[in-house]
């Protein structure tokens, strides 16, 4: 598990380093010497390489001047480009030392254009701004970043590419355009949240030897987590060598319904992820005529027409709903009858849209599942707020509803009322319909295997469960082809790396 920081946060947590006693420069040249080995690793070694560092005026330009010390050490022919004078004790320092190695050092000056920065080097380092901008870029350093784009090599941000707010994610016209971009010591918010993931390209996180001791201020705080691949495994339920279907969690689902293209199969697909995520009874509610339907697509599961589950009233672990139902006044009615507020729930799809026009909370033990249009209808957004601010779209989501909220995504967001968590494990390969209806299954039985646990805790290992199957499917048949079965078919074979 990892954590991810705001750029306040970061800057507390560097500031409780130096009163602790860590010098400046030293966290500097820590910073310096592990962004410079991610650079040799892209770059497979430095020696001959001509690269251009690009150097803003603050403490990020003096990790990079940093950085291209430690390049002509080894070998390596950097320059350096000043966008201006720099200002900081330390980035003077360096910039000092580099001189010293006669390192080729020039000032950047628009009205020169391209040919100030000939030769075309063989990559550039990219430490104008870091986690210190915000708004829009200069236009100085707007012209310089129009350039660079157009080159055909490498570029390696520090910190985060030079144009985008590393808080909020948004990026200016003229954002830089990384390859990579190495993050110091945390990933920030802004990073993982961005809606131009172009931008910031791979994403590498680098220790800078900030003491232990220095995290004790946020000891009252919940900061932002993200569980890793190497996670999944540790998270999974635990079966018992003499279980069986009983002990394994009962999970009744209301979903699908007639007149709906692909209802059913949504309903299904739903239904067997859950079977395949470990739940040991699945059972489908829903109107007669599709019975014949979803008995054939998930024959493990168990159905009945949704007026005998509501006279009947048998006992169920979890209960799931949502999936193809439709927004009539009676499926409002009918789930409003069949949920329990005292047992976990997940809610998605048309339960949500019907929620949002019968708003009410419900409680610590549910969880909705919303993608950005539907998390609009929730709160009376603009779709756009919500993708511009998602962080702030959940926390207002359990607010409203008083329970965990799945925001899906590229990156998803995971709150409860204390601790917020991101999912960066996934696939373009889940851009496709089925991939939330299988999510909802995959947290049904988690969270009916896993009563002990919170409904955070469920959420956030299916999203990781659900995003690793998903590159898995990828891996296995490119991204454009799989479809929703062959994700939930991948989720065994994941759980077993």
């Amino acid at each position: 598990m990892r954590f991810i920081l705001t750029p306040e946060q970061m800057r507390a947590l560097e500031a409780r380093a130096f009163s602790l006693g860590t010098p400046s420069l030293l966290l500097m040249e820590n910073a310096a010497r592990a962004a410079h080995s991610a650079l040799k690793s892209i770059l497979g070694g430095v020696e001959g390489k001509d690269i251009l560092y690009l150097i803003g005026t603050g403490n990020n330009g003096g990790d990079g001047l940093a950085m291209a010390r430690l390049c002509r050490l080894e070998g390596g022919c950097p320059r350096i480009l000043l966008t201006g004078e720099p200002k900081t004790p330390d980035a003077l320092a360096n910039l000092s030392y580099s001189k010293a190695l006669g390192i080729p050092v020039c000032e950047w000056d628009a009205a020169g254009g391209e040919g100030t920065l000939l030769p075309m080097p063989d990559a550039v380092v990219d430490a104008v701004y870091g986690t210190g901008f915000h708004g829009e870029l200069p236009g100085l350093i707007g012209r310089l970043a129009g350039i660079i784009n157009r080159w055909a090599v490498p570029v390696i941000a520090l910190d985060a590419p030079s144009g985008m707010d590393s808080l909020s994610g948004v990026a200016s016209g003229e954002c830089f355009s990384a390859r990579h971009t190495v993050a110091l010591g945390h990933l920030k918010t802004g990073l993982c949240m961005t809606r131009h993931p172009e931008k910031t390209g791979k994403l590498l996180c680098v220790p800078i030897g900030i003491p232990e001791t220095a995290y004790e201020i946020f000891r009252e705080q919940a900061l932002i987590s993200a569980l890793e691949p190497e996670d999944l495994i540790g998270r999974l339920p635990v079966r018992s060598v003499n279980a069986h279907k009983g002990d394994c969690g009962r999970i009744l689902l209301y979903m699908g319904s007639m007149g709906m293209a692909g209802a059913a199969g949504m309903a299904a697909q739903a239904a067997l992820a859950a079977l395949r995520s470990g739940a040991g009874l699945v059972r489908i509610a829903c109107e007669p005529a599709i019975i014949p339907v979803l008995q054939a697509l998930v024959p493990n599961a168990m159905c009945v027409p949704v007026g005998k589950a509501l006279a009947e009233r048998e006992e169920y672990d979890v209960f799931a709903v949502g999936c193809g139902l439709g927004m009539s006044e009676e499926v409002w009615k009918n789930i409003m009858a069949l949920w329990r507020r005292d047992l976990p729930s997940v809610w998605d799809a048309d339960a949500l849209n019907l929620l949002a026009g019968h708003p009410m909370d419900l409680g610590e033990k549910a969880v909705i599942t919303p993608h950005p249009g539907e998390a609009a209808r929730l709160l009376g957004w603009p779709r756009e707020r919500i993708l511009n601010a998602p962080l702030d779209a959940a926390e207002a989501l359990q607010r409203k509803y008083g329970c965990t909220v799945v925001l899906k995504g590229a990156v998803s967001v995971i709150r409860d009322q204390g601790n917020t968590a991101l999912n960066l494990e996934g696939s373009p390969a889940l851009a496709k319909g089925g991939s939330g209806d299988a999510l909802t299954g995959v947290i049904a039985a988690l969270l009916a295997q896993q009563p002990g646990l919170t409904p955070f805790e469920s959420a956030r290992t299916a999203c990781l469960w659900h995003g690793m199957s998903g590159q898995e499917a990828a891996r296995r048949m490119g991204v454009l082809s799989p479809l929703t079965s062959d994700v939930i078919g991948c989720l065994g074979t994941v759980s077993l790396q």
